[in-house]
């Protein structure tokens, strides 16, 4: 381009200060090579706003021009590595005096977008042929951009970007949310993929929360995904990946400057929670510790109540641990009387929040533990209630808990509910160490006939359909579930099932095949729990007879 005028010829001795021709009629190209349109579009939009509004180009007015664009984000940064191989250093945010070296990368995609004078001085956006080319005039670029002549500049609106952006990531958290509240974690292929339902098919909470943080379109979006993975992995029972997951997370909260405190809170909660799944009850109080000390996140604790559900919800977990720890019960007393208001206070923080899934959590939990500390004299030490309407009030809060996940649709399958009311009825009977099958088959656990009256008025959910005619049936349908892959229970909850399948069907039947299996299946499932959790069930290994221990042993 040897004939343009003397404004557009190059200075090669000052390659920073080079004129930057830019045509935008047939061909369209930046400095004699073709170029990408969206890129080109960009620049010369840029240069516009510079050069005619003094101003910069806010995200809504790139997104109206490429309104059909699926990834305005992915375009805008592929236009920037053009302005980079051009020469040309654009910036983005509020800030236009800052040094574009310094600007993150992570926030680009927000804009607003700008040229700095330097770069304004070397564009030259120029029409015509080689031999009579010259700069556009503003009507030209007006015409080329799409824009009227004159036609003041969108004012730079974060609440009409926000809402007019692409809204695939609600779309992909919300089908997250809703299979982790039915505990699917990952959904099968549909045989041979069928095509015409793969719109509705869900592919699982895990794959959702993937689809979700590449949707993102800033941080806190990404957080909020983030922090419901490390929820479902932690479910799942695969702490490595919740671990990772949480490390993540907090390197994406550390990078905004504007994190929202109750993500931030949260964060700690699922810190604290990560600890005590690993049975770090010192760093799990640590975390929770950490949410009242700092200045700006402790008013979540009283003005938030899904946060105050969370901490006293852990709270009361770690202190059931310590009450359920060996040594006099006088030392272990005010663990568990902790552990019962700090439940109490979780149950009406759960009805504040208005999350009836974390009531029927945190009202079987006080089911159980109420009977647990009765039973070992944690509460109660003088005896004033009788074990009978003990027992009976603590199988009506697992009964409130199933109801609700019945009436509610809510629980994600869990069966910590079955097992929680199987340790309540066989509580009934005394406790005998490494007992001789007549002695174990000579005790009197409760009766289903009297389980289902002491649950009432929420005995709906306890079906006969469902098993409620022996506890071994109970045991079976819920296993059954598992083994055909409607529902996944973790490690812990299954072998909680098969203690008590082993316990019950040597009670019903004695030595019998049931029983068998029982303790085979158990073994198996034992090395992959955590070693406090195998310590307890070599505890509770001591409440039958010493040849099925032996056969739980040897199947490991």
């Amino acid at each position: 381009m040897t004939d343009l005028p003397p404004d557009v010829q190059t200075n090669t001795a000052d390659a920073a200060t080079m004129p930057l021709p830019v045509r935008i009629d047939n061909p369209q190209s930046v400095a004699g090579a073709a170029a990408r349109y969206q890129s080109l579009w960009l620049l010369v939009r840029l240069y516009y706003a510079a050069r005619f509004e003094q101003a910069t180009v806010p995200l809504s007015a790139v997104k109206a021009r490429f309104a059909d664009t699926a990834d305005v984000r992915m375009m805008i940064s592929r236009a920037y590595a053009d302005f980079a191989r051009w020469g040309i250093a654009a910036g983005w945010g509020n800030d236009t005096g800052i040094d574009v070296r310094l600007l993150p990368t992570r926030g680009r995609g927000r804009g607003p977008f700008w040229l700095g004078a330097e770069d304004v001085q070397r564009v030259r956006v120029l029409i015509g042929g080689d031999s009579d080319a010259h700069r556009a005039d503003r009507s030209m670029l007006a015409a080329f951009l799409g824009l009227p002549p004159d036609a003041p500049l969108p004012s730079d609106t974060p609440a009409l970007d926000y809402v007019m952006q692409d809204i695939a990531f609600w779309h992909h958290v919300t089908l997250g949310k809703r299979d982790m509240q039915d505990g699917v974690f990952f959904a099968p292929q549909a045989p041979g993929g069928a095509a015409g339902t793969a719109r509705n098919r869900r592919v699982g909470a895990i794959p959702s929360f993937h689809a979700a943080q590449v949707c993102a379109i800033d941080d806190v979006q990404r957080g909020i995904a983030l922090l419901a993975e490390t929820m479902v992995w932690r479910r799942a029972g695969d702490l490595p990946r919740a671990h990772r997951a949480l490390d993540v997370l907090a390197k994406t909260l550390g990078h905004s400057a504007n994190a929202s405190p109750t993500l931030r809170a949260m964060h700690r909660v699922a810190q604290a929670w990560q600890a005590y799944a690993v049975r770090d009850e010192a760093g799990a109080l640590g975390h929770l510790r950490r949410i009242r000390e700092d200045a700006s996140l402790a008013p979540i604790l009283v003005y938030n109540p899904r946060i105050r559900f969370e901490s006293s919800n852990l709270q009361a977990l770690l202190h059931k641990a310590r009450a359920a720890r060996e040594g006099p019960s006088h030392e272990r007393a005010p663990a568990a009387a902790a552990a019962l208001a700090a439940f109490s206070d979780a149950l009406q923080a759960a009805f504040e929040a208005d999350s009836i899934e974390s009531a029927q959590h945190v009202a079987a939990n006080i089911g159980l533990s109420l009977w647990l500390f009765w039973q070992g004299g944690l509460i109660d030490p003088q005896r004033l209630w009788a074990g009978a309407d003990v027992q009976r009030q603590a199988l009506r809060w697992i009964g409130l808990s199933e109801w609700i996940c019945d009436r509610f649709g809510v629980g994600g399958n869990s069966v910590w509910n079955t097992v929680f009311l199987l340790r309540i009825a066989r509580g009934a009977a005394p406790v005998r160490r490494d007992p001789d099958l007549a002695t174990l088959r000579a005790s009197t656990p409760l009766a289903v006939e009297a389980f289902l009256e002491a649950v009432q008025p929420f005995g709906a959910p306890f079906s006969r359909a469902k098993g409620f005619a022996r506890w071994t049936d109970v045991i079976a349908n819920a296993l059954s579930d598992h083994e055909d892959g409607r529902v996944r229970f973790e490690p812990l909850q299954l072998a909680n099932l098969w203690f008590e399948m082993l316990w019950f069907a040597l009670h019903q039947d004695g030595d019998s095949p049931q029983a068998m299996q029982a303790a085979r299946r158990l073994g198996r499932v034992l090395p992959a729990l955590p070693p406090p959790d195998r310590r307890f069930f070599r505890d509770v290994l001591r409440l039958v007879p010493r040849e099925f221990q032996r056969e739980v042993r040897q199947a490991r």
